[in-house]
C-alpha cells in the first residue's frame, strides 16, 4: 500500500469541504439536503477550537480522512481525545485506510496526553462498530429514541 498519513493540506480540506455531508448522510442513515452546510458549521467550529484533519493519500490522492479533536465529558468535567468524521471514499474502503486513519489519531491523542477518546457511532453501522471495538473501543452509554 503506497500511502501516507498526515495532517491534511489545505488543497485536501479543500476537498474534504467539498465531499462533506456524503459522510453524514452514510454515518447517519438519514438522507437530508442540508447535511454538507452543517457539517461546514461543525468542521468550522471544530477547527476553531483547534481540531485537525488527518488524511490518508494514496499517491497524492485523498482516500479517507478523521478529524482529530477534543471534548468535555458532561458529566465530571474531564476534557478528553474526541474523534470526529472518520471517512474513507468508497473505492478505497477494505484496504485498511480507517484503520490506519484511527491508530494515528489515537497516537497523537495520547501524544497530547489524553488518557480517554471517544467517538460517536450509530447502531446500524456494524462495519465501524467493529473496527472501533478492534481498536479496543467500547460501549460507554447508549442513547435511546422513541418515535411518538
Amino acid at each position: 500500500m503506497q500511502d501516507k498519513i498526515g495532517v491534511a493540506t489545505e488543497d485536501e480540506i479543500a476537498e474534504i469541504f467539498e465531499l462533506a455531508g456524503i459522510n453524514r448522510e452514510e454515518a447517519t442513515g438519514i438522507p437530508y439536503e442540508h447535511h454538507k452546510e452543517e457539517m461546514h458549521k461543525a468542521y468550522e467550529h471544530s477547527i476553531k477550537h483547534g481540531a485537525y484533519f488527518l488524511a490518508a493519500r494514496e499517491e497524492d490522492e485523498l482516500v479517507g480522512w478523521v478529524q482529530v479533536d477534543k471534548s468535555v465529558d458532561w458529566v465530571t468535567g474531564k476534557e478528553i481525545g474526541w474523534i470526529n468524521d472518520v471517512y474513507v471514499k468508497k473505492p478505497y474502503r477494505g484496504k485498511g485506510y480507517a484503520t490506519e486513519l484511527l491508530e494515528e489519531a489515537l497516537k497523537e491523542l495520547k501524544a497530547k496526553e489524553y488518557d480517554e477518546v471517544r467517538l460517536n457511532v450509530y447502531t446500524f453501522n456494524e462495519n465501524a462498530i467493529k473496527l472501533y471495538e478492534k481498536l479496543g473501543f467500547s460501549d460507554l452509554n447508549k442513547f435511546m429514541k422513541i418515535e411518538l
